[in-house]
């Protein structure tokens, strides 16, 4: 990982919390752990119909699944970062984060995990494409989101029938070149994703 983000071998804090005083004398380090959790702007909106959406497992291109945050330093190269990462799989949490995203929108009476008793009338599906921390340039560093969703009407059908299908992109600056600042700006990219996904959703309903 670069220096540019702040992760100097010299000066990580090792387990015990004792300073290290000099290179290569640390075998065990620790890491942190970030999570997502993007804020669902204004209040519920009213429906009247009783559908259900069962938000399905989210898919993640496999140069992102790892939990470690990934940094893309040129056009062709990408760095991941062994010490700042994810608490749990970015398609889990993502996944995680639209269900409950979903459940607070008030746009379906039930919304539901796959497996439950709950007979879903939609279902939501998507593959996290990009996700990642640009630093090609240093005077703008930025975050980069994208996720194609897919809502499915399965109640009733024994073929789904695919009722909305979108790609949606994120790019939100970073207001400095740390993880800190990459974190807070994935939840903004994931915020307007969400966003604009549901009020997408609505139209269809």
């Amino acid at each position: 990982m670069s220096k540019r983000m702040g992760i100097w071998p010299c000066l990580i804090v090792a387990t015990g919390a004792l300073a290290l005083s000099g290179c290569g004398q640390a075998t065990n380090y620790n890491r942190t752990q970030y999570v997502l959790d993007p804020t669902r702007p204004g209040e519920p909106v009213s429906t009247s119909h009783d559908a259900v959406l069962e938000v399905r497992r989210f898919m993640i291109d496999s140069a992102f699944s790892g939990k470690g945050f990934v940094y893309r330093s040129a056009q062709l190269q990408y760095e991941t970062d062994y010490y700042r990462e994810f608490l749990v799989s970015p398609a889990a949490m993502i996944r995680e984060v639209a269900r409950n995203w979903f459940a607070r929108s008030g746009l379906f009476a039930r919304v539901a995990d796959p497996g439950s008793y709950i007979e879903p009338t939609y279902a939501l599906e998507a593959n996290v494409t990009q996700l990642y921390g640009d630093l090609r340039d240093e005077t703008a560093p930025k975050a980069v989101m994208e996720v194609r969703a897919f809502v499915l009407e399965v109640k009733d059908r024994r073929d789904p029938a695919i009722v909305h299908s979108k790609t949606y992109s994120a790019t939100m600056p970073m207001q400095t070149q740390d993880p800190d600042s990459l974190v807070a700006a994935f939840n903004q990219c994931l915020q307007t994703i969400l966003t604009d996904l549901e009020s997408d959703v609505a139209a269809k309903l």
